[in-house]
């Protein structure tokens, strides 16, 4: 069986942000460099560090799902390198919901897989998306 895959945000979008943010900090970097401006180019030396840090941090929640025989494989985005993972068919799994806003007023949910959290979503429609992969993992074990 082919291997059913969700997005929970635009992946193509995600992978953007991530290689313009650190293409801006490595264009900063060369700049730095070939300029031979030692302080610069110790600042933006960290800036890139930082960068790599965000998109492999907890803050960070995976975009796309999976499912087939093989496991869950979830997919964090192109600059995520050490959080892209395949998961077990039996991992647990749970939909969660958290608040967001200045006043805590904007609703969000996530699907958590073992200890891995997706991007936040808003809506009905992102609801339903959540309990889909809920339904294909379960479906997938039984099969």
């Amino acid at each position: 069986m082919y291997p059913e895959t969700f997005i929970i945000k635009s992946l193509f979008v995600q992978n953007m942000i991530m290689l313009f943010s650190l293409g801006i900090v490595v264009f900063l970097l060369i700049r730095s460099l070939a300029k031979k401006k030692v302080k610069h180019t110790i600042v933006f030396s960290v800036w890139v560090l930082i960068v790599f840090w965000f998109f492999n941090s907890p803050f960070f929640g995976f975009s796309a799902v999976s499912i087939s025989h093989g496991g869950i494989q979830l997919n964090y985005g192109i600059l995520s390198f050490t959080k892209n993972t395949v998961l077990p068919l039996d991992s647990p799994w749970k939909i969660e919901t958290s608040f967001s806003g200045i006043r805590k007023m904007k609703k969000l949910y996530f699907i958590r897989i073992s200890d891995h959290k997706s991007m936040k979503v808003r809506g009905d429609k992102d609801f339903s998306l959540l309990q889909a992969i809920g339904r294909a993992i379960e479906d997938e074990i039984k099969s």
